[in-house]
């Protein structure tokens, strides 16, 4: 089942849905999710912005200008939004807060307008979870329980993929923090491996075949990759060996292309496991690439963490830089495939198997 294929019937169902497609429970949140009009004239979900409710209810004014800016680079042509505040509950309800949430409502509406989209519903939730209230915030009278959001199909999809559900965005932040007691580990191992990989560069300089050198390195991650078992094993002297390996353009380069082929899932869990254990300026590669593939299948929240954190190691990073840029702007995940592209012809010069299905025709096939 693809997300494509879950139809939400419900204000209830869809804000239980909002922890799977963010991969974290929001609090104190604007979540918006944009949608699109397929042929069939179904709306579907383009992508989902979250952002932190200010502590002030006078600086609202922002937040419905960054909404309607990314609004506007998506092309989407309608919206439905999730406010997330533990200060409040239902107007008129037993225990209703003081928070009012309408001016922002409005505020979005008129925002949206102006990029030819409508708001299609707004509700308010004081939290996301089983049984707790959800309500309009136009029309308070309009109100129900929330489904558990564990049980949504949403949820049920993200975890058939193979994909966590942190409890926080913080959760999912500590999740690629670094791991002090491995990175020294991995530091003391960096210096042989560096000198045996230049040891390996010299030999193929020496037979003028500067290509075996990258086509070994490349060997050698994909190997890690592809190896059965998990990842949390993998010795701190590997772990070395694939961040000298990603030194290498042309290796680097090859990751974009596994990304979207059979080996995508387990070159993340790689890069994941890279991000917390290698010290800078190696870091920044492997958080880059963590923030590629996450931003290639859509979790923008991780991607955008990933990259934060790729640019804490090196603000200068170029290709972090650019990916980021396009998060930052809405770019489609879609527009990446060039680079995925780009990597499976860098493999392909180096010969190289790094996981690509292809047709009959030759033609490779992208996840």
């Amino acid at each position: 089942m693809s997300l494509s294929d879950i139809v939400l019937e419900n204000p209830g169902q869809f804000i239980a849905a909002v922890p799977a497609m963010l991969g974290f429970v929001p609090e104190r949140s604007l979540v918006v999710a944009l949608l699109r009009q397929e042929p069939d004239r179904t709306h579907e979900v383009q992508l989902v912005a979250r952002l932190d409710l200010p502590t002030a209810a006078d600086q609202y004014s922002q937040l419905p200008q960054r909404i309607a800016n990314v609004c506007g680079r998506s092309g989407a042509i309608a919206a439905l939004a999730v406010i997330v505040d533990d200060r409040t509950s239902r107007p008129g309800g037993r225990d209703a807060g003081a928070a009012d949430h309408r001016p922002l409502v409005d505020a979005l509406q008129q925002r949206l307008a102006g990029c030819d989209a409508v708001l299609a519903g707004a509700w308010g939730v004081s939290r996301i979870g089983d049984t707790a209230e959800w309500w309009n915030i136009e029309s308070p009278g309009s109100h129900g329980l929330q489904p558990d959001p564990s049980a949504s199909q949403v949820a049920a999809t993200r975890v058939f993929e193979g994909l966590a559900l942190r409890s926080s965005r913080e959760q999912l932040a500590d999740s690629i923090t670094v791991d002090e007691a491995i990175r020294e580990q991995v530091a003391a191992a960096l210096p042989a491996v560096v000198a045996e990989a230049q040891r390996r560069l010299a030999r193929a300089i020496e037979i003028n075949n500067p290509d075996a050198y990258s086509r070994m390195a490349l060997w050698q991650v994909m190997s890690v990759i592809t190896q059965a078992g998990d990842l949390v094993d993998i010795t701190p002297n590997a772990i070395a060996e694939v961040a000298v390996a990603l030194r290498d353009t042309a290796v680097r380069d090859a990751m974009f292309g596994v990304a979207g082929g059979t080996h995508a899932r387990a070159a993340e869990d790689l890069w994941g496991v890279l991000t917390r254990a290698l010290p800078d300026p190696d870091r920044a590669e492997s958080s880059m690439l963590l923030g590629f593939s996450a931003y290639l299948r859509g979790d923008g929240v991780l991607a955008g963490i990933a990259l934060e954190q790729a640019l804490a190691c090196d603000p200068d990073h170029r290709m972090t830089v650019l990916l980021d840029i396009g998060l930052q702007t809405a770019m489609p995940p879609a527009r990446l495939n060039k680079l995925v592209r780009a990597g499976i012809e860098a493999a392909a010069e180096l010969r190289v198997d790094i996981g690509i299905a292809t047709t009959d025709s030759g033609m490779e096939v992208l996840r």
